[in-house]
């Protein structure tokens, strides 16, 4: 009996990642978080040239999250990306993008622009959800923030959230033209 309610309650406390799409507060600026991620690397780089496309890989909440934040041009996803390629008859050129290599032709030979994407780094005992921006022309990450993930009490206040508002501030402070949505 025991184990069946520690394994009901792992299963309620678990549910509590709803993954869903939070407005950004007009208040604060920022998703609803009371936390802040840890930065791991924030090189300055002019980001208002490359704000026309963002290929983001890091699945559909946070596509949802880098859409509120009102800054890009356009937002797209591996799939919307790969369609463009075969629409544009660049598939000799571009052959897969499943890898950086691929993401690298398909910046050279569509047009340039920047990938989102999320990583989970693991040490012995924890891990941590990491998002990383890269430009794809050198394949250099210039932003990656990181949350310590907790299967049990991780939800979007405690982890997704300061991940989304690490990069919030990173926009800000790497654009002249980004204003608060």
């Amino acid at each position: 009996m025991k184990k069946l309610l520690f394994l009901f309650l792992l299963v309620v406390l678990s549910a509590c990642s709803t993954f869903k799409v939070a407005e950004i507060d007009p208040k604060t600026g920022y998703f609803p978080s009371e936390t802040k991620a840890d930065i791991i690397k924030h090189d300055k780089y002019d980001l208002d040239p490359m704000k026309s496309l963002v290929l983001v890989t890091a699945g559909a909440f946070v596509e949802g999250q880098v859409k509120n934040m009102k800054y890009f041009d356009e937002i797209i996803n591996l799939g919307e990306l790969q369609s463009i390629i075969v629409r544009e008859g660049l598939q000799d050129k571009v052959p897969s993008i499943a890898d950086k290599i691929g993401v690298n032709k398909a910046y050279t030979n569509y047009k340039p622009f920047l990938w989102f994407r999320y990583n989970v780094r693991k040490s012995e005992r924890e891990a941590y959800v990491q998002f990383i921006l890269t430009d794809p022309k050198d394949m250099k990450d210039i932003f990656i923030a990181e949350k310590r993930f907790d299967p049990v009490w991780g939800n979007d206040q405690s982890t997704w959230y300061p991940l989304c508002n690490a990069f919030i501030d990173y926009v800000r402070e790497n654009s002249k033209i980004y204003r608060m949505p």
